[in-house]
């Protein structure tokens, strides 16, 4: 599997061009899909990763877009993925030790303005790994 090659996140750095905001995080992440069995939920949370980044950007872009016209809608799409991601990131990391249990906890999923900026920056990370992962299956 390649989730499981140690180089693996300089591979998706080197496709994407861009370094991992949030490398650590999610070496970690891939470690606890790898020792649990967890693939299919990651896939799952890398597509809900790709599709939160899509909609931060269009809400960053929206003002200057004329074809979005119901902000509002993308807000609460945007609500209703973040919910489901954590949820999902949560099922994976709910095997690992209780001290990545309680790292995560405690820089992701609880409210605060620097909390979601970490999540903001960890679903970038992912969405780069789901580009990586669709490059791969395309070359098979």
């Amino acid at each position: 599997m390649k989730l499981a090659e140690k180089d693996f996140l300089d591979k998706v750095e080197k496709f994407t061009t861009n370094p991992l905001q949030k490398r650590e995080d999610t070496k970690k992440i891939i470690d606890a899909v790898h020792q649990n069995g967890k693939e299919e939920d990651f896939e799952k949370l890398i597509f809900t990763a790709k599709y939160i980044s899509g909609l931060m950007r269009v809400l960053i872009s929206a003002p200057g877009i004329p074809e979005v016209t119901s902000i509002e809608h993308v807000k609460n799409d945007l609500n209703e993925n973040l919910k489901n991601g954590i949820e999902q990131l949560q099922e994976i990391i709910s095997s690992g030790s209780e001290s990545e249990r309680e790292y995560f906890s405690k820089n992701y999923f609880t409210l605060s303005q620097q909390n979601i900026s970490n999540l903001t920056k960890l679903f970038s990370d992912l969405e780069s790994v789901k580009k990586y992962m669709n490059y791969i299956k395309r070359q098979i």
